[in-house]
């Protein structure tokens, strides 16, 4: 790929001038499925022999669910071999990856790569339509050998059915260190970055992005990137503030089953009956609710498809009809215009620029133009042209 360019002034003719930075040039041709993909990372997984034809079901069900919501892959456990359920279970399992495919879901397990039965449980799903393999996140106490990655590669090119299947593992903020080092050593599709979790700092936040988009961008691998979780961003209001800076970032997302609604992540894998509850009564009062986290969501999703953000340009937004405050992040992804708010004073928006979506409601002022309020982020058209949108989006 291209080096990033180190600074670029855009003069818009109906908005002023806007100057930025360019970072992250898009990728040329037509890239991999696996470069923009949201996945959707399911929980609770498919585990072991105790899996049930009942719980099966229950995620057949969920999938259907996912495919609504506007994602591209679904990460789920690795399901039981055959002896170690029922083989209607088995059986099942296998209706679930076709029923993702028919849908446009691609289905990734997850696994444990030092563990040799998972092995042999992603060699035998993978010739049988799975989409690649999740290694959870990377640990100090256990780290994964390069020969490891090579010999997982080896199993993907060996026994996946389908084209391009992904190897992908997440970071954690006290490996985030390693990214250098693992990706110039071992080819992975996605490695997953925990940088975004917490936007409070705009000037941290544009010096990770660039450092991770450089190191990415001169290997040839995507940016990956983790949506935050209520308490990983602290207030529900970040956390969708937050969301929308993730879900406009160029390269693949992996977004936690529960944070659409508004949830926490689940960090238990013990059935939690009440959660499931829970979820399904949230599910029920947000959709269809303009302004609720889960209509917010979905409409990012559907937009980031529709202007194809996951391979877009990145920009940082330096002058914004004059100097971005401190305490605002601004940048461009393609031609969506990303502002968002951690300070405590409401920020002026251009009147000019058609508001696409916004976290939180804008407040106005008596001579009409918009104020975006702390703790809040939008995107805005910056020079709006006919859209062409992109058939792979479910709406």
């Amino acid at each position: 790929m291209t080096d990033p360019v180190p600074s670029a002034p855009t003069t818009a003719a109906t908005t002023g001038t806007v100057t930025t930075r360019l970072v992250h040039r898009a990728p040329v041709g037509s890239p991999e499925w696996w470069r923009s993909a949201v996945v959707y990372v399911n929980e609770p997984p498919l585990v072991s022999g105790t899996t049930t034809l009942t719980e099966v079901a229950e995620r057949v069900e969920q999938i259907r669910a996912v495919s609504r919501l506007g994602v591209q892959a679904v990460r789920i456990g690795c399901p039981p071999l055959p002896g170690e359920a029922p083989e209607e279970a088995i059986d099942a399992v296998v209706g679930l990856l076709t029923r993702a495919h028919r849908t446009g879901l691609r289905v990734v397990l997850r696994i444990d790569p030092l563990d040799p039965r998972e092995e042999a449980c992603a060699r035998y799903w993978l010739s049988r339509g799975a989409d690649g393999l999740d290694l959870g996140p990377v640990t100090e106490s256990e780290p994964v050998s390069h020969a490891r990655y090579r010999e997982l590669h080896a199993v993907l090119a060996e026994h996946a059915r389908d084209e391009d299947p992904i190897l992908s593992t997440r970071l954690s903020p006290a490996t985030q260190s390693r990214v250098a080092d693992m990706l110039h050593e071992d080819w992975l599709h996605h490695l997953v970055d925990a940088d975004l979790l917490d936007v409070g700092d705009p000037a941290l936040v544009r010096e990770s992005v660039t450092e991770s988009l450089r190191i990415r961008d001169a290997l040839g691998s995507a940016g990956a990137w983790l949506v935050p979780d209520v308490l990983e961003a602290g207030s529900p209001e970040l956390a969708l503030a937050t969301a929308l800076v993730v879900l406009a970032m160029p390269g693949a997302v992996y977004l936690r089953q529960g944070i659409e609604l508004g949830m926490p992540v689940k960090t238990t894998q013990q059935p939690e009956p009440e959660r499931l509850t829970l979820a399904a009564r949230l599910k029920e009062e947000q959709r269809g609710q303009t302004g609720s986290s889960f209509e917010i969501v979905r409409a990012a999703l559907r937009l980031r498809g529709d202007h194809r953000l996951g391979l877009a340009p990145l920009a940082w937004v330096d002058e914004l009809g004059g100097p971005v405050p401190d305490t605002v992040l601004a940048f461009l992804s393609g031609e969506v215009l990303v502002v968002v708010n951690v300070g405590d004073d409401d920020v002026p928006l251009s009147p000019e620029r058609e508001v696409l979506l916004s976290s939180g409601p804008l407040t106005e002022r008596p001579d009409g133009r918009l104020l975006l309020p702390p703790r809040t982020a939008v995107w805005q058209w910056l020079e709006p042209q006919p859209r062409e949108n992109d058939p792979r989006v479910r709406r």
